[in-house]
């Protein structure tokens, strides 16, 4: 989702050192003697310019700024060091400590005249409570920090925060008051001429649609942006709108335009290194290459998408190894800050003994007469300094040696998990490569779609493997003036369930063309025979099957055998829904021979019938709302509602209502369900 988040607030000063721009120069002037203003100056200054170079040394600076400023009762400079290191620390990923520093601005801000300030600083605590899932708290400060702003007319921070709620809405979906604040803030930046607020706007508007399924208005919003930005701009803004344009017509098989989008998309991408948009763009490449049946391109295109995934973790990976070091970093730092508190107190010691040594020696001279008890005095204090600055300096030995075991613990788990990810990485790219190739396999058994279609007054087969290989499956052949068409669900998915889909679809295509078998129950019960002696189940325990619907057609005497192994039928004929049971048993498996008994069931077929089947990976996904299962009731419930569209349009309708309800949630099962229309 594209996000257009206020920068984090940054407080700037009119020093006397603005020509002072190198960090080695600041930390020189450290050593001066320069007031006590000054130098929490400088420590905000290297706290700002170190924050992403060396975060370690960025938030020492800081500490130590914040200290003096607080000692000067500096509430200005205060506000701005703890803003800063709530930034260091936002780089560093740490959002725990960010959130702290962050709020510690904002109990500041609300004692200070200053309602600019309190605005920004509600936004920023906003965002970071969005960046760790507390969506409720974000959305509270973001509308405090809106409220401000439209007391102070601010129109531009008015509709940035209105764009981080329409974003934080989307992610709470509900859809109508996120579309509320994208419209809005398109208004303020066409009323105020804001071209990059413009097409922003445009582009969360475009995505909306996108994401909700009016794939039309995604088109024509997303359009829109593209024109919006100025000709020969590039920059990440435009590409990423490029490729939600190229996505949105994918959704509406516009290919053509799809694919001429995703290559322009790709160019860009590369020449800006937007390296997520690429690889977005090079998936989307291999999804129109697949549907267009040109494998060759579409595996070249995956391979693309696979190599900048890889990289992108790799980077991510990097990335968290950089920040494990930059934090172990920051607590050697705060072990040094102790160990120079240490050498401080050490030296106190010194100077107190020295003082001690002068009293004693004008004492000497003034008051003889208490000579051996000042002497004893002496040796006292000189005795416990002594055993004082023994164990600090034993402190600061085992510290020593702490900070040197951790860094070499931290270097040797870092070696490990690096070697440990090329071994998974060369391992999974040989399976993938293997499972890959079972896929090109497995689609060439299954039947022509087109074939199919040609046969029947409307016809749709909505097929989402859960893996790349699936162990559903499609089964359609013609014999002697009938039509047999069947719908399956093997024993597991990916791989097993793969395995059990090529061996069911050769015994069925056996059984009734090279066998002869024509009846619907006979062919089951010869199918489960074969299997049962294939897979050897007495001397395997194995409980191995499948789940299967399986429909003979004499449409020259509009006549309609269902033979079903747990799955039913659901016919919608004479302006009422008709259910037809199979029976309860699966197609091998350890149940008993002579408890499975399929039964042929004889169906008149009238104008207009609609005829469904479908497996259970359907009605068994969880999502929605509550993680619930989609049920038998929802799906009748959705087919009733869009019974009267075309074939096409359904199998749109239930893909974009499967998905919607999957959400974010893992697919539960391989989903597939056939509609045909007589």
């Amino acid at each position: 989702m594209f996000s257009r988040f206020l920068l984090l607030l940054f407080y700037t000063f009119l020093l006397p050192l603005a020509a002072i721009s190198q960090t080695d120069s600041l930390k020189n002037l450290l050593k001066q003697d320069i007031p006590d203003n000054t130098r929490i100056h400088v420590y905000d200054e290297l706290l700002y310019s170190l924050s992403t170079s060396e975060p370690s040394q960025a938030i020492y600076y800081g500490n130590k700024g914040l200290e003096l400023a607080r000692k000067n009762k500096d509430k200005i400079s205060e506000i701005s060091l703890l803003n800063n290191l709530g930034i260091s620390y936002y780089g560093l990923g740490d959002y725990e400590k960010t959130l702290d520093y962050f709020l510690q601005v904002l109990d500041i801000e609300k004692d200070l005249d200053n309602p600019t300030s309190l605005s920004r600083a509600m936004n920023n605590v906003g965002i970071i409570f969005d960046e760790i899932g507390r969506l409720d708290k974000s959305t509270e400060y973001y509308e405090k920090s809106l409220e401000i702003k439209r007391e102070l007319k601010d129109t531009a921070g008015i509709s940035n925060t209105m764009s981080n709620l329409g974003l934080l809405y989307l992610k709470r979906e509900i859809p109508e008051k996120a579309i509320g604040y994208f419209r809005q803030c398109y208004n303020i930046d066409k009323r105020q001429n804001n071209t990059v607020g413009i097409y922003n706007s445009l582009h969360n508007i475009g995505i909306y649609h996108k994401d909700f399924g009016n794939d039309d208005s995604a088109v024509y919003y997303l359009e829109k942006a593209l024109l919006a930005v100025p000709t020969g701009e590039q920059n990440y803004d435009k590409v990423y709108i490029i490729k939600s344009l190229a996505e949105s017509y994918l959704n509406i098989d516009d290919l053509k335009n799809s694919e001429r989008y995703f290559k322009i998309a790709i160019e860009a991408a590369k020449s800006i290194q937007a390296l997520e948009v690429l690889k977005q763009a090079y998936k989307g490449l291999s999804n129109i290459y697949e549907q267009k049946n040109e494998f060759e391109k579409s595996l070249k295109a995956y391979k693309n998408f696979k190599l900048l995934n890889d990289s992108i973790y790799n980077q991510d990976f990097n990335n968290k190894v950089s920040q494990l070091e930059s934090n172990f970093e920051i607590q050697s730092k705060e072990k040094e800050i102790q160990l120079l508190t240490n050498e401080a107190e050490i030296t106190n010691l010194q100077l107190t003994r020295r003082e001690n040594s002068n009293y004693f020696l004008a004492a000497l001279g003034i008051l003889l007469s208490v000579l051996a008890f000042i002497s004893f005095n002496r040796y006292q204090i000189k005795n416990k300094a002594h055993k004082q600055l023994e164990i600090k300096n034993d402190e600061i030995n085992q510290q020593r040696s702490e900070i040197k075991e951790n860094r070499d613990e931290i270097a040797a788990q870092r070696d490990s998990i690096l070697e440990q990810k090329q071994a998974l990485e060369e391992v999974n790219a040989e399976t993938l490569k293997s499972i890959w190739y079972a896929q090109h396999i497995q689609k060439a058994i299954l039947p022509d779609i087109n074939k199919i279609r040609s046969v029947f007054h409307e016809f749709f087969m909505l097929y989402l493997p859960k893996s790349i290989v699936s162990g559903d499956f499609y089964w359609f052949t013609e014999r002697n003036n009938k039509i047999y068409f069947a719908l399956a669900d093997c024993t597991g998915h990916g791989i097993p369930g793969a395995f059990m889909t090529v061996m069911a679809n050769d015994l069925l295509t056996s059984i009734v063309n090279q066998q002869g078998v024509e009846d619907c129950a006979e062919i089951l019960y010869k199918l489960d025979q074969t299997v049962l002696n294939s897979l050897q189940y007495k001397e395997n325990s194995s409980n191995d099957g499948l789940d299967i619907a399986l429909l003979c057609f004499d449409l020259k005497n509009r006549n309609l055998s269902f033979s079903g192994a747990s799955m039913d039928l659901l016919i919608y004929q004479d302006k009422g829904w008709h259910t037809f049971k199979g029976e309860r048993f699966s197609i091998g498996g350890l149940k008993e021979p002579n408890q499975k008994q399929a039964v042929s069931l004889n169906i008149d077929l009238k104008e207009d019938t609609h005829i469904y089947i479908y497996t259970d990976g359907f009605v068994d996904q969880f999502g929605g709302e509550f993680d619930k299962k989609f049920m038998r009731m929802r799906l009748r419930s959705l087919l009733d509602e869009i019974k009267l569209l075309s074939f096409e349009k359904q199998k749109e309708k239930l893909e974009h209502a499967i998905l919607e309800w999957k959400g974010n949630s893992e697919q539960t099962d391989d989903i597939s369900i056939t509609g045909i229309r007589i």
